[in-house]
């Protein structure tokens, strides 16, 4: 079998990557306790990942500030209705129903609304196959395009919900939106439309008709039909980076170009991605906690959930289509980072502006439009992404996260906590002799392996069997990055640390961005961590010159840019002038 038909055939088992919360309710320091008897998927505090999936996942379903009942949702397929972004029709509804799908799929979780919301959307389709008011065939407008952006998002939710339950109707109502785009494919796919809705038009853009690819490609999967597969190539091939766009639009095309490389095996694809992927990490718009703006430059102001979920699910896929290390580092760097540092108290998801060296500095949009529910929905990947089937009935654990995975006879369950204490605990429900490998990511120095109790000497643990715990500790100091402008980031392990105001009022003076930081004096802190999603282990204590004060040092507490999610907005600084040279 081919590695992509393997991997693919994986993925597609509904309990590859499972953990489901009225299964695997238990206490966190029982799976982490020396017989291993319990340990499946805790719901411990700084678990990094199932925590904060929960988080999001109860603010959508049973949150308030919007609630998302079924009216509400489909506002956007009528048209109608007070609230905000109604002409981008099926945006938020289309969101709702391909997140609240694909965590059932993954996650093994019921969602009671999810049918009456399908079903009822479904219902109000156009006959000529698209969703929402009046779209205009000639002499298009910005309107029409918002239509089309929203329709493209509900196209995937259909197509996700129809991988949940196989629903004859939701496929016919996918099929017939499929059939619309084919419809108006030589007007849109067109270097007219192309210069007549630029980056200036923003989320209203050509890339409104570009991330269409997406849905093609789930649609061409799904059914074979080579007019979905040509027609996602030809929109693919039309995709560009432009200054100043959208990046959530553009990484949705980009994202839908490698869903078709995944559908056909067509390596042309893949190689479209990949450069496009070069070209971003290139283009100066790579923020240090390893998320992307909201616009490309030079309109780089503030983040947007929906992009750092883009960008995280993009990498993710990549790692998974080649195995390249730098994939899967990006993915890490920004799920521990950036999308933790974007998610508020509430679960929801949104903006943060960015300070004048480009950092993020603080979060204080709740986009509950769509980076809440774009946000949910990138919580199944990552859990995919945990562990990694391989092609010798093997398994390899990826990311030091909450996850499980059955696969090549093996089930196998992990539990972190890594914030606390730098450990990772891996219970082996079932085995019949196969292997597991441990990826030692670059942030760590050692990963030291146990096997029940006993050292295992190497990062392979053979023959497993079932009852087997397998115990990871990972050995990580404080380290420092220089950026390009000399400045320099701190972080611990895979977490980003910067300074937040809502700890260290006092170091938010006006001059705070020209204090030297005096990296030599880093040290432990011993601050009381109790909130549910801080960072103990990452603490650290600094010395500092005060800009305004040169003659006198102060000390200050680095914390995990993560632990915001716990906090209200707040000011961050997470990049520091280092210490003139002496030379």
């Amino acid at each position: 079998m081919k590695r992509r038909e393997f991997m693919a055939g994986v993925a597609a088992l509904p309990f590859a990557s499972r953990f489901v919360s009225s299964e695997y309710d238990v206490d966190a320091k029982e799976a982490r306790a020396a017989d291993a008897t319990a340990g499946q998927i805790g719901h411990s505090t700084s678990t990094p990942g199932f925590d904060r999936y929960c988080l999001t996942r109860d603010r959508v379903t049973h949150g308030t500030g919007p609630a998302y009942t079924t009216d509400f949702l489909l506002e956007d397929v009528t048209g109608m209705g007070p609230r905000r972004f109604t002409n981008y029709s099926g945006d938020v509804s289309g969101r709702w129903i391909g997140a609240l799908s694909t965590a059932s799929l993954v996650f093994g979780e019921k969602f009671p609304q999810l049918d009456e919301a399908a079903q009822r959307t479904i219902a109000l389709q156009k006959p000529d196959g698209y969703f929402g008011k009046d779209f205009h065939y000639d002499n298009p407008d910005d309107n029409d395009m918002a239509l089309l952006w929203g329709n493209g998002r509900l196209l995937v939710g259909l197509t996700e919900y129809y991988a949940l339950t196989h629903d004859a109707r939701a496929m016919t109502s996918a099929r017939k939106l499929g059939d619309f785009l084919i419809r108006i494919a030589a007007t849109y796919n067109s270097q007219k439309m192309a210069d007549e809705f630029g980056a200036a038009h923003f989320a209203s853009g050509y890339i409104c008709w570009t991330q269409q690819t997406e849905g093609l490609a789930a649609l061409y999967a799904a059914t074979k039909d080579v007019r979905y597969r040509d027609l996602c190539s030809e929109i693919a091939s039309r995709t560009q980076r432009r200054p100043a766009d959208h990046v959530h639009g553009y990484l949705c095309s980009v994202r839908g170009t490698l869903d078709l490389f995944n559908a056909t095996g067509d390596a042309r694809y893949l190689l479209m991605v990949e450069t496009s992927w070069q070209e971003i990490m290139q283009s100066g718009d790579i923020l240090v906690t390893g998320g992307v703006p909201e616009a490309w430059s030079p309109h780089k102001v503030r983040t947007e959930g929906c992009a750092e979920a883009d960008w995280l699910r993009l990498n993710l896929k990549l790692w998974e289509a080649t195995g390249d290390e730098k994939y899967i580092a990006m993915a890490e760097r920004t799920a521990f980072n950036e999308l933790a540092m974007n998610q508020f108290s509430s679960g929801d998801f949104g903006h943060a502006m960015l300070d004048e060296k480009g950092a993020p500095h603080m979060v204080y949009v709740r986009a509950w439009w769509c980076c809440t529910l774009h946000g949910l929905r990138a919580f199944p990947d990552v859990a995919r992404a945990v562990f990694r089937a391989r092609e010798n009935d093997a398994v390899t654990f990826v990311l030091p996260m909450d996850g499980a995975i059955r696969a090549n006879g093996l089930e196998l369950y992990s539990t972190s906590s890594l914030a606390s204490d730098g450990t990772i605990a891996i219970r082996v429900a079932k085995a019949s002799g196969q292997s597991l490998r441990i990826r030692k990511p670059a942030w760590a120095a050692e990963v030291a392996v146990s096997r029940n109790g006993a050292a295992n000497g190497g990062l392979e643990v053979a023959r497993l069997a079932t009852g087997d715990v397998i115990r990871l500790r990972y050995d990580f100091g404080v380290r420092q990055e220089t950026q390009t402008d000399q400045s320099i980031a701190v972080l611990k392990g895979p977490w980003l640390l910067g300074v937040a105001s809502e700890k260290n009022p006092k170091y938010f003076n006006e001059l705070y961005l020209e204090n030297t930081l005096l990296t030599e004096t880093a040290k432990p802190s011993d601050e009381a961590s109790h909130l549910p999603f801080d960072v103990p282990l990452a603490a650290t204590r600094y010395s500092y010159i005060d800009a305004e004060v040169p003659d006198q040092s102060h000390q200050v507490v680095f914390r995990a840019v993560a632990e915001q999610t716990s906090m209200p907005p707040t000011p961050w600084q997470l990049l520091f002038q280092a210490p003139k040279s002496s030379a």
